[in-house]
């Protein structure tokens, strides 16, 4: 090259007077260089241009097929020369294939420079069956409906505020004051609004998002704006009620602090793209419809009816059709009024002799606002101890508060066994075990809930007469919570004692929500502090109390801890609410609901409180009683035997009225009942993978060779001796056993016609059991494909090659089939075939 040539340079390097004096010594250096640059034959004698290009070739790129041999024996002599990719690239990323020896990435991008192929790296130590090893695991979420919004406060001089999500100007509403407004700009790709004119000071700014990134609120606490109750949450994904989309956030119940109210607004927090600004967020919880209970099934009543749903304080009313009648052929037993105080499984029978009849309760609503779901007695027989003669130094009592030793001057309350019997609730349905009579006027009586004693019998709680539900007439307004409902007066020739209940919940209207049965209570009221445990009372007894006895005050139960006067006492732990001139209850001195009592023979209710007004209660059941059924035997056509809520509605407070009036005959009578008596709802439990499981397919007993913790498995379409011996020297970690897999690739002949069916597959994994008809799914999006007619109602669908019909979309992680599945298979897709 030109510019590489010394010999022209010469004259203009030497000194002028050598020039001027010593012409052919000039012309004598321009002689030998260009002998020095010239090219004799095959012999290369241009010196001076070779030294000048020793810098390019220490290049790769611009040097790599004069000293490919040199580069290779220097850097990469595992590698074999005939590699896929680019030797120049090879040698200049060889070194991070050495440093990262016996990961992943190093064995695909190895497999990628020598053979542009992928491949597939398995380890069989996850198909090691290990005894105890299943996850199992219990969900809970909390639904909120999708109007996610995020709130402002205006400063009269700021115009520009951070949003959590990109979003478009026509995918947000946003409002000043509860006034809409457009008179803002969105900078997307820097999450911000900015407003044309700064919202005035103390401006409430709302903005509500038509499709809110859910995901943003994983791993943030949760705050009930009005329960004050909080929780972590660990997911989120999207949900559904029926028709109604759902945000559901999945939660952890060791992080849940108090209980979310229905309907109630939830509060959290979202750190904006600056890393530094706090962006407020508000959800409202969903309360909404679950399912319809026909009391009286009517008469005359046709498929899809649409039945009018009244009241419920909701902000979108639910909807529901008649979904199935009777055809004049069906025998059933039907409850009209469930009652209080009854066990599913308990038995109803025909109580006139005009036949025998017996029904069992197959389901009792167990959240019920103001009826008792526990219930707790003394187990202990006099006729244990007829024996036993007052002067005894020990009368052999199972105690639990004195582990021995009773005598004369033992306290009975602390002598005795207690047993606390647990899921009761008011009868929802019953069916027809026996029955040889066909007389609807057949009276029916249920047994109430039995507990066993300790002489190893069992005793029907109604025979105690304790009260066990509370029917709220009238809410009335400005109620507080703990204020004391007050009985009145028992009939007369009626002898109940000791019953006693206060207001656990109310709304923001102040209107009672739900009222509870509590201990029975003391004379005198009493003043307590929050943060203190100290109780002083006014007209009160407290000497009459023991230490460790139980006390509730204003909603809050404590152990007695100290006794210093009638009227002044400690106990165990501090109060968390200030309250004045409330009643002090003491367990154990009366049932829970008090005894003695006769049903349809209540003392009258009234709510003492400083600030409420307009509350009707009445006392409708004891418990184990008061229940009211009919029979049906077939002989009525167009009786309501199901109702289908066809859309959930949003927001109830409280349980709505159904009225059927105006349809059929008008007779039928039906309850609606809420999704949950709590905002959150606890899922069903389920094995989270197959770890542990002896009847799954893909697990194997732990081996000498290949089922062992340090063993791996490469998947290729090329042959394990083309590799062997270079991945054992270059990303082999030491150590581990290696196996290989060949993947065989038929070639189809070119004139082979070949038809190609791809079914859709949902995405995520499912599991299902043997003998089980549901599909329990892990990421996946069953309602979502439901929306977009992917997967439907009817639909053939395939899990491990077990094909069956869908019956049932529950939820985006659940549907079911219509025949069980014969064997188990976890971690599966699930395939739509038609």
């Amino acid at each position: 090259m030109t510019q590489n040539k010394t010999s022209v340079l010469v004259e203009q390097q030497v000194p002028e007077f050598i020039r001027e004096e010593h012409p052919k010594f000039v012309q004598f250096l321009q002689a030998y260089y260009e002998f020095l640059e010239t090219v004799q034959g095959t012999q290369k004698n241009d010196l001076i241009t070779k030294a000048k290009e020793l810098r390019d070739i220490s290049d790769v790129d611009a040097s790599l097929n004069l000293f490919e041999e040199t580069f290779f024996n220097s850097l990469a002599s595992l590698f074999p020369r005939d590699v896929a990719v680019n030797k120049a690239f090879l040698i200049k990323k060889v070194l991070p294939v050495y440093l990262a020896k016996g990961n992943e990435k190093a064995f695909e991008f190895l497999f990628r420079l020598l053979y542009d192929e992928e491949i597939t790296i398995t380890y069989p130590k996850d198909n090691i069956l290990r005894a105890s090893d299943g996850k199992w695991t219990v969900e809970n979420i909390i639904r909120l409906v999708t109007n996610i919004r995020t709130t402002y406060t205006g400063t009269g001089s700021n115009t520009t505020f951070y949003l959590p999500q990109e979003v478009d100007k026509d995918e947000i509403t946003v409002t000043i004051n509860g006034s809409e407004t457009s008179s803002f700009q969105v900078r997307k790709e820097a999450r911000k609004i900015i407003f044309d004119s700064a919202p005035a000071s103390n401006a409430s700014i709302i903005i509500t998002y038509d499709d809110f990134d859910i995901n943003n609120l994983v791993n943030r606490k949760l705050t009930g704006n009005t329960s004050g109750a909080t929780a972590l949450v660990e997911r989120a994904s999207a949900g559904r009620i029926i028709t109604q989309p759902t945000y559901d956030l999945y939660f952890n119940d060791k992080t849940l602090v108090g209980d979310f109210e229905l309907a109630e607004d939830i509060i959290s927090d979202i750190i904006a793209i600056d890393g530094n600004t706090i962006i407020d967020v508000k959800g409202t919880t969903v309360s909404s419809l679950n399912a319809i209970r026909i009391v009286d099934g009517g008469s005359l009543y046709n498929i899809g009816d649409i039945i009018p749903i009244n009241g419920g304080g909701y902000s979108q009313q639910a909807e529901a059709v008649v979904s199935s009648v009777t055809t004049g052929y069906i025998d059933t037993i039907r409850v009209l009024y469930g009652g209080a105080g009854f066990q599913v499984g308990g038995l109803i029978r025909s109580s006139n002799g005009s036949g025998v009849i017996t029904a069992a309760s197959d389901n009792v609503v167990t959240h019920g606002a103001n009826s008792a779901n526990t219930f707790t007695v003394f187990t202990d027989v006099i006729s244990s101890y007829a024996n036993v003669t007052l002067t005894s130094s020990d009368y052999g009592f199972p105690a639990n508060v004195i582990p021995a030793g009773e005598n004369i001057s033992t306290r009975i309350v602390d002598a005795l066994s207690t047993r606390t019997i647990t899921g009761l609730g008011e009868i929802a349905n019953a069916v027809i075990l026996f029955a040889n009579s066909s007389s609807i006027s057949t009276a029916m009586d249920a047994e109430g809930a039995l507990f066993e004693t300790s002489a190893n019998t069992f005793f029907d709680i109604k025979n105690f007469g304790a009260l066990g539900r509370i029917q709220l007439n009238n809410r009335g307004l400005n109620y507080q919570v703990g204020d004391e409902i007050v009985f009145g007066a028992n009939p007369v020739g009626t002898y109940g004692v000791g019953a006693a209940a206060a207001v656990t919940s109310i709304n923001t209207a102040g209107s009672i929500i739900k009222v509870e049965f509590q201990p029975s209570r003391i004379a005198g009221t009493a003043n307590i502090e929050a943060g203190n445990n100290i109780v002083i009372g006014t007209g009160t007894s407290f000497t009459d109390l023991a230490v460790n006895d139980q006390i509730m005050v204003n909603n809050e139960s404590k152990y007695v801890n100290t006794i210093i006067s009638s009227t002044l006492l400690t106990t165990n732990t501090n109060f968390t609410a200030t309250a004045n001139n409330k009643k002090v209850g003491v367990y154990g001195r009366h049932l829970i609901g008090g005894q003695g009592y006769t049903q349809n023979n209540f003392p009258t209710l009234t709510v003492s409180s400083s600030t409420g007004s307009g509350a009707s209660l009445q006392v409708i059941s004891i418990m184990g009683d008061s229940e009211q059924v009919s029979l049906n035997v077939g002989t009525v056509v167009g009786q309501i035997l199901a109702a289908s809520i066809t859309n959930p509605g949003i927001g109830y407070q409280y349980v709505p009225s159904i009225d059927l009036t105006s349809l059929g005959d008008g007779t039928a009578i039906a309850e609606a009942v809420l999704e949950s008596s709590t905002s959150y709802i606890k899922l069903p439990g389920r094995w989270a993978g197959s770890d542990g499981l002896l009847s799954t397919q893909e697990v194997r007993v732990q081996g000498v060779d290949y089922y062992i913790d340090y063993s791996y498995v490469i998947s290729s379409a090329v042959e394990f001796k083309k590799y062997k011996e270079i991945f054992r020297q270059l990303v082999h970690p030491v150590g581990f056993a290696r196996y290989a897999e060949y993947d065989l690739i038929k070639q189809i002949p070119a004139n082979t016609t070949v038809t190609i069916y791809t079914p859709n597959t949902i995405s995520g994994l499912v599991n299902v059991g043997a003998g089980l008809i549901t599909i329990t799914g892990i990421n996946t999006k069953f309602n979502v494909a439901n929306t977009r007619s992917i997967l439907t109602i009817g639909s053939t669908i395939s899990v491990n090659n077990q094909i069956r019909y869908v019956n049932n979309i529950i939820s985006n992680t659940q549907v079911t089939v219509n025949t069980a599945f014969t064997t188990t298979s976890n971690l599966q897709s699930l395939v739509i075939i038609a």
